[in-house]
């Protein structure tokens, strides 16, 4: 029944503590979901307010786009003729990265007819000689027949250099197309027929860059014409992205002629290569317009975006993703339509980063240690209610079995001297041997039930600190000789051999001789009454280092590993003492160490079951008196 009661409060105290706390986890968990929501909800505002600041960056880029084209720092688009009556623009000017990739020439004055001669020769010598004119239109026209009749008599380094020579007259017309154009293209068809592969490839490139740079008068066809020569021969210039580009502003220029164009605005275009955004600034003389690939508005958008640490998303009008070079639309994000930003194109932003105060994170780690300092709380009390209860439980259980042993104990000697008392009032004893004999058998139980008495009154002083301790220095090996021989003259030692063994010159120790009798006594008692008849009961006193030490050893039954260390506190027997039916209070040990440890001394036990055990009681040496 007394094992069952701690099993008994310990499932009461679980659910005492279950309950609340699984309430105490409920509410939590229940907080922690409305504040997430909360802060879900203000992380969404603060990124719908970043996307708007955003928006305003965005916009305020494209006005300053505007400003620049109201200054005319774009490609401006005009009629080519001088009333603007002609069907294709002119484009001029070149803006940032920026250029368009043809635009016809004024119509030019009819050409004289080419010079035909018979005579190669004489044709290259009066070609030369023309070739030194001061008007750059003639030095040109001269330079092109010079190298077409140098190619013609096979003289290809001669050509070649009358090419390089026209080539660096640059947009001066001949031929009606630019002379930089006309002289690469020439030196390239030598070169291909010469077999020359090496040579053609760097005049396809520098082709190429002539027609990407945008800076000549050519209309289309001439254009389209060069490029595919030079794409045939090998040259990657110019991209589709600039040929995209040209064609948007055409269409710009279309919708102007059309009277379809804001004076100012902006529009997603439509092209082969993927939208393009148009800004434009309309005059009276025609448009001046810039138009952007997803390219380059990512590398001016992206610092941007990354400085509020964001990602963002473009859409068109129709809602189409527009290819921004790695921005990544993400869960959680925020939308803005045009009508919201007056951009041209839909933004989507999401967070890559702290877009807001971690308000709803410290909330939540706030809730959350209050919640793991009340569960451990909560634990804490029910193991400390626990281990009381459980303590308290144990004590009474002590102390009830210390009540039943102490009454056992006192009732052996009372019974025995009520007897004794008995047989000597009834005056039935004659012989004086025999009534003497009661007398002493009287004497040594009524010694037998004071020192039980005063056992039990030492332990309640020391307790109490109203013990009278006398330390004074004491001649240790007197003291344990004379308990030894008053000992051996006690119930308790009969069948046992107790011998002492003392080393030589040991130091006084500054003792209380009537609480050291009484511990030297109960550690003799103690190795008795635990060991079987006939088995030597061994008593050393020896020094070490400052120290004296009492050893006293037995052969009895030994002490558990798990009882040395609870065999000193009271009311409590070990394992093995409890299988035999040795008498105790269970109070001699807990004695033994309160002396010992008041005198500033240290008591050990080495013990192994069914081996006998040692107590050892070491007590510091009394400092040495220095005679005057």
């Amino acid at each position: 029944m007394a094992s069952a009661h701690p099993r008994r409060v310990l499932w009461l105290l679980a659910a005492a503590t279950a309950i609340p706390l699984a309430v105490l986890g409920w509410i939590g968990l229940r907080t922690l979901d409305q504040d997430r929501q909360l802060d879900a909800a203000r992380q969404q505002e603060a990124l719908r307010l970043a996307a708007g600041q955003l928006a305003l960056d965005l916009a305020r880029q494209l006005e300053e786009v505007e400003d620049r084209l109201s200054r005319g720092e774009g490609i401006r688009l005009r009629p080519d003729g001088p009333q603007g009556e002609g069907d294709t623009p002119l484009l001029y000017r070149r803006a940032g990265n920026q250029a368009a990739l043809w635009f016809p020439p004024p119509r030019p004055e009819a050409e004289a007819a080419e010079y035909r001669a018979r005579d190669l020769r004489a044709a290259a010598a009066a070609y030369r000689r023309a070739a030194q004119a001061e008007d750059v239109a003639v030095r040109a026209a001269a330079l092109l027949g010079l190298g077409r009749v140098l190619r013609q008599r096979g003289d290809r380094p001669g050509a070649l250099e009358a090419y390089e020579r026209l080539a660096s007259l640059g947009d001066v017309t001949v031929a009606g197309a630019p002379a930089a154009l006309v002289a690469r293209h020439a030196r390239a068809q030598l070169l291909e027929r010469a077999g020359d592969s090496e040579g053609l490839a760097v005049e396809a490139a520098s082709l190429g860059r002539l027609l990407a740079a945008g800076h000549y008068d050519i209309d289309r066809a001439t254009y389209e014409e060069y490029r595919d020569a030079a794409r045939r021969w090998g040259s990657t210039v110019p991209s589709p992205e600039a040929e995209a580009r040209t064609e948007a502003m055409l269409r710009l220029w279309q919708n102007w002629r059309a009277g379809d164009l804001p004076p100012r605005g902006r529009a997603w275009l439509s092209s082969s290569t993927g939208p393009l955004l148009g800004v434009w600034v309309a005059g009276a003389d025609g448009p001046v317009v810039s138009v952007t690939d997803a390219t380059e508005l990512t590398r001016r958008w992206r610092p941007l975006a990354d400085a509020r640490s964001l990602s963002l998303a473009l859409h068109g009008p129709d809602g189409e993703p527009i290819p921004n070079g790695g921005f990544d639309t993400a869960a959680g994000s925020v939308s803005l339509e045009p009508r919201e930003t007056r951009l041209p194109f839909a933004i989507t932003v999401a967070s890559s980063g702290p877009i807001a105060a971690g308000e709803g994170s410290t909330a939540r780690a706030l809730i959350v240690a209050v919640l793991v300092l009340a569960t451990v709380v909560t634990l804490s009390a029910a193991y400390g209610l626990y281990r009381t209860t459980t303590r308290e439980a144990a004590l009474a259980r002590q102390q009830r079995d210390f009540v039943s042993a102490v009454s056992h104990e006192f009732r052996t000697p009372l019974t025995s001297m009520r007897h004794l008392t008995d047989l000597l009032a009834t005056r039935n004893v004659t012989s004086d041997e025999r009534r003497a004999h009661y007398y002493q058998l009287l004497a040594h139980e009524t010694d037998r039930l004071h020192r039980m008495v005063e056992g039990l009154l030492s332990v309640g002083r020391i307790e109490a600190g109203a013990y009278a301790w006398h330390l004074e220095p004491l001649d240790l090996p007197r003291l344990v000789t004379s308990v030894i021989e008053d000992f051996r003259h006690d119930a308790a030692a009969l069948g046992h051999d107790v011998t002492l063994e003392i080393d030589d010159a040991l130091p006084a120790v500054a003792a209380d001789a009537e609480a050291l009798t009484r511990a030297l006594w109960n550690l003799l008692d103690n190795a008795a009454k635990y060991s079987s008849k006939g088995t030597p009961v061994r008593v050393s006193v020896r020094r070490a280092d400052q120290q004296v030490l009492v050893d006293v050893a037995d052969h009895g039954i030994g002490i558990a590993r798990a009882d040395r260390d609870r065999i000193f506190q009271k009311f409590v027997r070990g394992a093995e003492a409890g299988r035999t039916a040795a008498r105790g209070l269970g109070i001699g040990l807990a004695l033994v160490k309160q002396i010992v440890e008041a005198h500033g001394g240290t008591v050990r036990v080495a013990s192994e079951p069914g081996q006998g055990s040692t107590f050892t009681l070491a007590l510091p040496a009394a400092p040495a008196r220095v005679e005057a």
